[in-house]
């Protein structure tokens, strides 16, 4: 495992269970927003906003400019 993926794992670690749960789901099962949403029984903006907040958390605990 890369130094890259310990930090990235590290900063996933940290995140609320309910974002880490749809940043897997999207980025590792590479599944549609529309299938996390059915899957989870959430509706799609939910989806959409968990991603977008763990999106900005990971952006900043990975020091990462917006």
């Amino acid at each position: 495992e890369s130094q890259a993926e310990t930090h990235v794992r590290a900063a996933l670690a940290q995140l609320p269970p309910d974002q880490i749960r749809v940043v897997e789901m999207s980025f590792f099962q590479d599944r549609p927003h529309a299938e996390i949403a059915d899957a989870l029984q959430i509706p799609l903006g939910t989806v959409k906003s968990r991603l977008r907040l763990a999106m900005n958390r990971l952006r900043s605990l990975l020091g990462e400019k917006t």
